[in-house]
């Protein structure tokens, strides 16, 4: 390797022992510290072969610690790994691998029970919550037929 890649591949692997990051997120943060796109693409690529760098476990650990600690629906949560940077077709397989329609509603009915005992009764304001963090209608319907 020589000395340039060498630079990239040592910084790459400082900013991963930071924490995960998606093949996406590295690749713009090395590209704002002056590296080339041509120059990132092999480093990636081995940091990938090493499995250093994996979308696909990224995407599926994201899912589960969000499904489990936070309180975004399907689509809030598609949204957040897009913005990672995570393709489409990765995100989606994760989504509907660790994200199902019975998770999405034991979330929805979780936060519906914390804004209830924020005082938030109003079956309108519940259901445009749950809309605003990405619940899809199935969820919200189920989440809030009991009020």
């Amino acid at each position: 390797m020589d000395e340039l890649n060498q630079k990239i591949y040592e910084k790459a692997i400082q900013l991963l022992s930071i924490r995960l990051h998606t093949t996406g997120e590295l690749q713009q943060k090395l590209a704002k510290r002056g590296f080339a796109s041509n120059e990132i693409v092999p480093i990636l690529k081995r940091l990938e072969e090493l499995k250093f760098l994996d979308d696909e476990r990224f995407a599926q650990i994201f899912v589960d610690n969000l499904k489990h600690y936070k309180d975004f629906g399907y689509y809030g949560i598609k949204a957040k790994l897009l913005k990672a940077r995570i393709p489409s077709n990765i995100a989606e397989r994760a989504l509907s691998e660790f994200f199902t329609v019975e998770d999405e509603i034991v979330v929805a009915k979780r936060l519906v029970s914390k804004l209830k005992r924020q005082g938030r009764e109003d079956w309108k304001k519940l259901t445009a919550s749950l809309a605003n963090r990405g619940f899809r209608a199935d969820a919200t319907r189920e989440a809030t037929s009991s009020l």
